[in-house]
């Protein structure tokens, strides 16, 4: 059909008009129109010359050599008619051959390229062979033509008066065609057009009429609807903190995505704990000492439109994220050794809305406090306490929804706040929007409510939002010096509000009631900086807590204590205060995409004794195989008193505990705490990191 397209074009005088508007929309078709217009030019330089000779032949007339100038003449123009006529008929063939015979026209010269397009098309030959000339140098010289080849035999003329009425209904036909769907055209998006496939062993009815199949006219593929394009991924988001700084995976398939991540670290603590035991953190756990992090492999499964994703969890992470989570408390089955090896293990199915609509359900992480669960995305190693204090994992279902390209909105179904279960009576609600309207912005925002996550006690509700912004506001890549800065923002609000019966019920607002305050506020920003290509880094930041009720604060491992334990060294109980700050400054290294080496120092403070000192959190004779109770005070021997914490303690100290006379009288030292054993607290803790992290 392109070649009639064109012919048509060509015979309206509109042929630069169509190639002009063409060029821009199918740069291959733009093309070959140009090499058939080239080809069309020299056979019309060939029938010039010859039309010249012609003429030569006329003036140079001598009696007797020649009965009629004229009718030599004639004959040389009707040979012209016949040669143009032929030409643009074989041109047509060739408009509609195979990727393969455009190829080969490049390669052959002008007169020989035409039967090279017509072979290619793999059609049979024409009836008439084509007369395809190999003196074209003798006869743009002005040689004289034969009076053979000037004869216009019955075959040719009757193929000539078929072109014309094929033209001629072509020509009506478009016509109508451009005047019904012009308003369509106008409104309709660019496509590139794509040639209409022709069989192999079809001939052409010269008798046939013209049909225009709609797919091949210019006006109906121009009113295709593209394809809607994949989220967020027309921009480069390997800056941001959180992501993945990844480009490529050199390792994916078809239908997966491997993934492999390992994180090393050596962490030196200035209060230099003997026990070797760090708390209050989620990333460094041990002093003085090389543990690896995290090993965790798995990867995306993608076959049609179901989808799943697995990673496994070992290392440190393997036992330090668990222990915070509660809800295996409830009931049977040991849900912490159900997962723990886990980090991420969902399915789901992808529906084809919009930009996209995903439905899954497992355990898939949370970016509740910005930062990723997997260090080698984030910034910085030791993330503020915003970060570190909210969920890194969730359990449940959720609902991906991209009704653009630059936004998701995902509703979240889930079990509580990063747990493997259910706390009490109700589920948790929650969801994101993430929204990206330029490459150098990000916002963020998360929010959770309606579920009852205090362990045995389920009239008491959490409500909690975190909301952050990325800004890259400097960008030049090809630096050598400094090439990118960019800053995040993350600023969080919560509370807890009810409870059960009396010493439990708290508010969201100060002392109301009589209730006490349970509530969290917190920011955190971090600016960061890359030189020489990204080849380096240097990330400055920190954050603020406040966390009246402790409900969110780390409980430190005090004798082997968790969030189902807890610990009377460090209530978590109405009434109780916590507030902190932190700084610091991280170096990177990074050679390659898949590597990371990061140098790290951070201050951190507390208003009350929180971090290991120099004699750590370990009882003397401590025996992991048989360890004391944690719930209870532990006597200087390393036995427990079978006391544990006396009812409300504000001051969640051991000296203001209703309960301390009688532990002080189980250890053997009534009236004194000589044979109560307590744990090395600090309020400031001064840390350096070294890690390796490795991702690909």
């Amino acid at each position: 059909m392109k070649c009639l397209w064109v012919l048509y074009s060509f015979l309206r005088g509109s042929w630069v008009e169509w190639l002009t508007k063409t060029r821009n929309e199918d740069a291959l078709l733009y093309d070959r129109c140009i090499r058939e217009w080239e080809l069309i030019k020299s056979w019309m330089g060939i029938l010039k010359g010859r039309a010249a000779s012609a003429k030569q032949t006329g003036r140079d007339f001598k009696p007797g050599r020649n009965r009629d100038v004229k009718a030599t003449n004639s004959r040389m123009q009707a040979n012209a008619a016949v040669r143009v006529s032929v030409l643009v008929l074989v041109s047509s063939f060739a408009f509609v051959g195979t990727p393969h015979s455009y190829a080969q026209g490049q390669a052959q010269p002008p007169a020989k390229r035409e039967l090279a397009d017509l072979r290619a098309t793999d059609q049979p030959l024409p009836d008439k062979p084509v007369h395809v000339s190999n003196n074209a140098t003798s006869e743009s010289a002005g040689g004289p033509a034969s009076s053979a080849e000037g004869e216009i035999s019955p075959a040719v003329a009757k193929e000539l008066e078929e072109l014309r009425g094929r033209i001629e209904e072509l020509e009506a036909a478009l016509k109508a065609r451009n005047a019904a769907e012009q308003p369509a055209v106008a409104a309709a998006p660019a496509k590139t057009l794509e040639p209409a496939p022709v069989p192999s062993a079809a001939k052409p009815d010269p008798a046939a009429p013209i049909q225009v199949p709609a797919e091949a006219t210019p006006t109906s593929t121009l009113a295709a609807k593209p394809a809607p394009t994949e989220p967020f991924s027309v921009d480069d988001w390997t800056w941001l903190n959180g992501n993945p700084r990844n480009h490529d995976t050199p390792l994916a398939t078809k239908y997966f995505t491997p993934e492999f991540r390992a994180d090393a670290n050596y962490t030196e603590d200035y209060n230099q704990p003997k026990d070797h035991t760090l708390g209050g953190s989620t990333e460094t756990f041990r002093n003085g000492e090389v543990q690896l992090e995290q090993l965790s492999f798995g990867g995306d499964l993608r076959v049609g439109n179901v989808r799943g994703r697995v990673l496994t969890m070992f290392g440190m992470f393997a036992t330090t994220t668990p222990r915070n989570d509660a809800s295996y408390g409830v009931g049977q089955w040991d849900l912490r050794d159900a997962y723990k090896y886990v980090s991420e293990a969902w399915g789901g199915y992808h529906f084809n809305v919009n930009h996209g609509l995903n439905i899954d359900a497992g355990i898939f992480v949370s970016y509740i406090g910005l930062f990723s669960y997997y260090n080698y995305d984030n910034w910085t190693y030791q993330p503020s306490y915003v970060s570190s204090n909210t969920p890194w994992f969730f359990n449940g279902v959720r609902i991906q929804w991209f009704p653009t390209e630059k936004l998701k909105i995902e509703p979240w179904i889930i079990n509580g706040w990063q747990s493997y279960a259910k706390y009490n009576g109700h589920m948790g609600l929650g969801g994101q929007i993430l929204y990206r309207p330029k490459p150098w912005l990000s916002m963020v925002f998360n929010n959770y409510g309606m579920g009852t996550d205090t362990l045995g006690v389920p009239g008491r509700s959490r409500i909690h939002t975190d909301d952050s912004v990325e800004v890259r506001y400097f960008n030049r890549p090809e630096n050598l010096g400094l090439d990118k800065m960019a800053f995040s923002l993350t600023g969080d609000l919560g509370c807890e509000y009810g409870g059960s019966g009396p010493g439990t019920i708290v508010s969201c607002h100060n002392s109301s009631h009589g209730h006490p305050k349970q509530s969290f506020a917190g920011w955190m920003v971090y600016n960061r900086f890359w030189f020489h290509k990204d080849l380096f880094g240097i990330t400055l930041g920190g954050g603020r807590m406040d966390n009246p009720g402790r409900y969110l604060t780390l409980l430190p491992p005090i004798a082997g204590a968790d969030a189902v334990s807890g610990s009377p060294y460090f209530q978590a109980a109405p009434g109780t205060i916590y507030k902190a700050w932190d700084s610091t400054i991280t170096f990177d290294w990074m050679p390659s995409q898949f590597i990371t080496f990061r140098f790290e120092t951070g201050y951190r403070h507390a208003n009350v004794p929180y971090w290991t000192g120099r004699q750590g959190l370990t009882p003397p004779g401590f025996n992991p195989s048989f360890p004391p109770n944690p719930a209870d005070y532990i006597c200087s021997n390393g036995t427990s008193s079978g006391i544990g914490a006396g009812g409300t303690n504000p001051s969640g100290s051991i000296l203001t505990d209703p309960n301390l006379p009688a532990v002080e009288a189980a250890c053997g030292t009534p009236g004194s705490l000589s044979g109560v054993w307590q744990p090395d607290l600090r309020k400031t803790q001064t840390v350096s990191t070294i890690a390796i992290m490795v991702k690909f």
